[in-house]
């Protein structure tokens, strides 16, 4: 299982490497990744998406203990990580949240797919489809939700959170977003045998082909200006002392790469220890997902403190390549 999960992984790791060679080309300036990402979020992302699941053999239908154990592992974690920042380190709010953030949220959409699909096969893609979906509705929805309550005067909420600010926070993350209505669309395809002409199903495999290599080749372009980022700050008066940076840091690091994965483990031999191997394995490499590269925006726009997460992003990313590996032949089935 070590040898099966490197082979499948390297090779995204390399087109990481390789985005991440090329923004030191003049070729490639700074402009150049955000139109990138835009391309993999909003076209090629949604085409992969729709893809697997319009394909996918949903004769057995969502297993509900997969959907229930996924929640309730990574909030349980998020909230766990909230108590050990504000209470345990005791820093502030801010820093809180954006701590809890960095150590909880994994990059389930641009990494945790493209590492399902090539670890365990085309026949993974609803499953992994829905795991990012939970993720991502979690943090996407819950934490700008939490950062209003929590710190309604704080950076990006200068108003006090009302009910449509939520509603707008809601509307934004789901109804308005693409992977969601892919998603929606191809289950409507599969569960009542919506007919789709060839030259469509064609255009939408060409362009879904271009959704991992896109987003790992982005995340690669992003790791050397969330290095800049850091650097710059930690240069400033506003860095964080080095003592409680480290212990911080250590935390975000082994929370995120080792102790929410095994919580989830925990809760899947637990609770369900029958699930089928293909739901189980993508519960468990869903939650051992680096962190996020969207947690670095969310946490500077949210709580003003980006600075941890940036670092987290680059670390988790690194030591992801051989941890993986790791995991897989310790836990999954």
């Amino acid at each position: 299982m070590f040898l099966d999960v490197l082979f499948g992984v390297l090779p995204l790791f390399f087109v990481m490497i390789i985005g991440y060679a090329v923004s030191y080309s003049p070729k490639f300036p700074p402009s150049v990744e955000p139109a990138l990402n835009v391309f993999v979020f909003y076209v090629a992302l949604p085409a992969l998406l729709y893809k697997v699941v319009a394909r996918s053999d949903i004769s057995h239908g969502v297993p509900l203990d997969f959907l229930w154990i996924t929640v309730l592992a990574t909030l349980l974690f998020a909230l766990i990580c909230w108590a050990i920042f504000r209470y345990l380190l005791r820093v502030d709010r801010g820093r809180s949240l954006a701590g809890m953030l960095s150590t909880s949220f994994g990059n389930v959409s641009y990494l945790g797919i493209p590492v399902i699909l090539g670890v365990l096969g085309s026949q993974a893609g609803l499953a992994a489809g829905m795991g990012q979906l939970i993720h991502n509705v979690i943090f996407m929805v819950g934490f700008p939700i939490l950062a209003q309550l929590m710190m309604p005067t704080g950076p990006g909420n200068g108003h006090k959170p009302s009910g449509r600010r939520i509603a707008l926070t809601v509307r934004n993350a789901l109804i308005y977003s693409p992977v969601t209505w892919a998603m929606v669309i191809g289950g409507a395809v599969v569960i009542w045998g919506i007919p789709v002409p060839q030259p469509i199903d064609d255009t939408v495999d060409l362009i879904a082909a271009a959704a991992a290599p896109g987003a790992l080749f982005v995340i690669g372009l992003s790791l050397r200006r969330t290095v800049q980022r850091t650097l710059k700050r930690r240069a400033s008066a506003t860095a964080i002392p080095v003592r409680a940076a480290k212990r911080t840091m250590g935390i975000m690091v082994v929370g995120k790469m080792l102790a929410l994965p095994m919580l989830t483990v925990s809760l899947l031999w637990l609770f369900a220890p029958e699930l089928e191997a293909m739901w189980f394995n993508t519960a468990v490499l869903m939650a051992a997902m680096p962190t996020s590269a969207t947690a670095y925006i969310m946490a500077q726009n949210d709580t003003g403190d980006g600075e941890p997460t940036a670092l987290a992003i680059v670390i988790t990313c690194a030591l992801s390549v051989v941890l993986l590996p790791v995991l897989a032949q310790l836990v999954l089935k």
